[in-house]
């Protein structure tokens, strides 16, 4: 009986070995390919290097009508006075995916309702928002949304009225 436990226990205690030891020569082959891709990243290093070295500050040239801004301004002149008696919101969106089935509502840059069927806003869009989008809702049934658009002409200053 003890011959037999004696034999599983030195069994046990051979395996655990095995499974600790991780079936060698392993390591070395982890060993070569990280040096491997370290070879690779400094070769990543040298062109980064020299694509740097042909670029400048000095030789960066700005037209000068170019200022810099990131943003444009729109001022917003709503006037719809047939909708001066019913329950109006607008919301004036991003129209960069195009179309009134697309307007993603929990972005819109203007939500809000009109009072006698008039409103202004004055808006800061980033230069990237080359269209928007102004939905106007009627609150009575059967009464499809108004949908106006204005692009984006580049220019600083833009009045957009919606009539």
């Amino acid at each position: 009986m003890c011959n037999a436990k004696m034999k599983l226990y030195l069994s046990l205690l051979f395996a655990s070995l095995l499974v600790a030891c991780g079936g060698g020569g392993g390591g070395e082959s982890t060993g070569s390919s990280s040096s491997g891709a370290s070879t690779g990243s400094e070769g990543g290093s040298e062109s980064t290097s020299a694509t740097e070295q042909t670029l400048s500050l000095t030789e960066l040239q700005i037209e000068h009508s170019n200022n810099l801004t990131s943003v444009y301004s729109v001022d917003i002149d709503v006037s719809l006075p047939h909708l001066a008696a019913a329950q109006v919101y607008i919301s004036i969106c991003d129209n960069s995916i195009g179309g009134l089935e697309n307007v993603d509502y929990n972005k819109c840059l203007v939500k809000a309702a009109l009072q006698s069927g008039q409103g202004q806003y004055q808006l800061r869009v980033p230069n990237h928002c080359q269209s928007l989008i102004a939905v106007v809702s009627i609150m009575e049934p059967d009464v499809d949304p108004l949908v106006y658009t204005l692009n984006h002409n580049n220019q600083a200053q833009t009045t957009w009225l919606i009539q």
